[in-house]
């Protein structure tokens, strides 16, 4: 009975605590700090209890039996949904952990599931250890306990779909990185490429500045020529970030001037004149439409070459693909790889999401084939409750995907890959340049129509130059002609 008590009363510190901790999200504390300020109420005043000597055997159960029950929630909403963390499973478990309901509520509303768990389980368990050492019990045994129940959260942490076929986060650029691009930022940038002598012209005036936004992948071209032609660009834009740290505001962009998003959402910032050079593959058949819906039309200058490739895991015996061959695996007609030659193991055919310049190009490269389902997995937005996301590349058995070139080896998009010739050509800059590689295509430099700002010509007259040219073989993509 006294156990049950302690259960019940350690519950009602816990909602407490939660209850605080809440308020604190609630007052712009962060979710982290909340949690911290959560497990500081609890265990300070079970240590005080201990002291006290009111908090014996039956609290210190009471906190095994709390770990235990939440973990168990936890792990049968992983194993429900197969790993994946972000699921409704894992929204429900965590919600029915009473105690902490009130933490619940405003952590899921801000997609802040991670801490919440760490809070649920972690807790409960952190009072557990603090008694039995207080008690003087034995630890390692029971300690054991509890780091298998951590490993076994972790093992399910570390193979859910999002951690597995997410993509590549990096936490900076405002979450639109996905590959590390320290040293390519104007005002890092001793990895951009540079002329050795002056260019012909600078843009002098910051409201003269042509506003440049594009995919990752292309950022080193544009971020050298900003750094080449606008004078003072780098202070320009840390003189932005620091105006934008001191007002508190976090713009969803990166950059003031000097900007990447990805093609779908640089296309939407140039449709809807946010920007006035965006730089990708050509545009989707859908954003030329909702260009021409907003009495716009883009305009693509091609001013680069470069090889959209295919890859798969270094120890695939298949070295080569024909088009035909492509087709058939993301039609769904070639579904294993003995048909080409090689293990016979099924392949895992991945695909890029809708819009991306990757999965525009491959498209034009499928033709009138239709490709087949993409492989996917289901998040919980806070917002927008289920989605279903197209799974990214992910080394597994099988497993092959494609990018640009640049993309997977200058900017080391995907490790350990290995990257296969279509036709029995491999992509090369020398391939790239002379056409024999069978899918080359263009990098363009797209500008509305009716943009009539005299630098955005200068711009693009710069880029198409021979020292244009220069900073665009230099960075790493194939420049125009033989």
């Amino acid at each position: 009975m006294r156990f049950i008590r302690e259960l019940l009363f350690m519950w009602l510190v816990f909602l407490l605590a939660s209850l605080i901790g809440a308020a604190g999200i609630f007052l712009s504390v962060t979710g982290w700090l909340s949690a911290v300020i959560v497990c500081l109420i609890s265990t300070g005043w079970y240590i005080l209890r201990f002291r006290k000597g009111k908090a014996g055997e039956d609290t210190r159960r009471a906190a095994g039996v709390s770990a235990g029950i939440f973990a168990a929630f936890m792990l049968a909403a992983l194993a429900l949904s197969g790993g994946n963390y972000q699921s409704q499973y894992m929204y429900a478990a965590l919600g029915a952990c009473v105690p902490f309901f009130p933490l619940y509520l405003l952590m899921s509303l801000t997609g802040l599931l991670e801490v919440q768990a760490a809070v649920v389980f972690g807790v409960p368990a952190l009072i557990y250890l603090i008694l039995t050492v207080l008690g003087k019990k034995r630890v390692l045994p029971r300690a054991a306990g509890i780091l298998a129940v951590c490993a076994a959260l972790g093992l399910f942490w570390i193979n859910r779909p999002q951690a597995r076929y997410g993509g590549h986060g990096f936490a900076y650029m405002n979450g639109w990185s996905s590959t590390d691009f320290t040293g390519y930022h104007v005002y890092d940038g001793e990895k951009l490429a540079v002329l050795d002598h002056e260019p012909e012209f600078m843009i002098e005036n910051e409201s003269d500045m042509p506003v440049l936004d594009g995919a990752e992948a292309c950022y080193p071209v544009y971020a050298a020529m900003a750094k080449t032609l606008y004078r003072d660009i780098a202070d320009i834009e840390l003189r932005w970030q620091k105006e934008m740290k001191q007002s508190g505001r976090r713009p969803w962009q990166n950059g003031k001037i000097v900007s990447f998003t990805n093609t779908v959402s640089g296309y939407s910032r140039l449709i809807m004149q946010d920007v006035d050079l965006m730089f990708a593959a050509r545009p989707s058949e859908r954003q030329k439409e909702e260009a021409a819906k907003m009495g716009e039309e883009i305009v693509c200058e091609p001013i680069g070459k470069e090889a959209f490739v295919f890859f798969t895991t270094p120890d695939n015996p298949v070295d080569s693909l024909t088009i035909d061959e492509i087709r058939g695996i993301w039609s769904g007609r070639i579904t294993n790889w003995k048909e080409l030659g090689g293990k016979d193991q099924k392949i895992l055919a991945f695909q890029r999401p809708e819009e991306s310049g990757s999965q525009v190009t491959m498209r034009a490269v499928m033709k009138d084939v239709p490709m087949k389902e993409p492989l996917s997995y289901e998040i919980v937005d806070p917002m927008m409750g289920v989605i279903r996301e197209t799974a990214q590349y992910h080394s597994e058995a099988g497993a092959v995907g494609y990018s640009f070139r640049y993309f997977l080896e200058e900017l080391n998009q995907e490790g350990n890959v290995k990257v296969l010739a279509v036709n029995g050509i491999r992509p090369t800059p020398e391939t790239i340049r002379d056409g024999s590689y069978p899918i080359t295509v263009d990098l363009v430099c797209a500008y509305l129509k009716s943009n009539q700002k005299p630098y955005v010509r200068r711009v693009l007259d710069f880029l198409l130059s021979e020292d244009g040219q220069m900073i665009i073989e230099k960075t790493g993509y194939g420049r125009l002609g033989n």
